[in-house]
């Protein structure tokens, strides 16, 4: 950003040279101009990665703030899995998920509370 404004001050004050010499001969004027187009290049493309700097801040800071969201409900979702997990693995009492079992709506119960829990913007 310094070198960035530092360029464009330099174009500032080679312009006013430039506004100054404007009664100089061909020779010189030829060569200051050619030496001008030279800065003013830098000097635009400073410019542009300036401003382009300034509206990149404003998406990054915007894709930062997604990936925070995106990273927190990842990681929701594998302890909701790991809970689903747990539940389901043949020594946590195989018999709660069948239709007939009374710890069947304990077991979905837990889940639907957990995922309450993990996701209270879905509720």
């Amino acid at each position: 950003m310094v070198v960035a404004t530092v360029a464009i001050g330099i174009w500032a004050v080679f312009l006013g040279v430039m506004l100054r010499a404007t009664d100089t001969d061909d020779v010189q004027w030829a060569r200051m101009t050619f030496v001008f187009a030279s800065v003013e290049a830098v000097a635009f493309a400073a410019a542009g990665a300036i401003f382009g700097v300034t509206v990149q801040r404003e998406r990054v800071n915007s894709a930062e703030e997604k990936a925070e969201t995106n990273a927190r409900d990842a990681a929701n979702g594998r302890a909701l899995a790991i809970a689903a997990i747990s539940d389901g693995h043949p020594a946590a009492a195989p018999e709660a998920y069948s239709f007939d079992s009374e710890q069947a709506p304990d077991v979905r119960q837990r889940h639907a509370d957990l995922a309450r829990r993990l996701f209270p913007d879905l509720t």
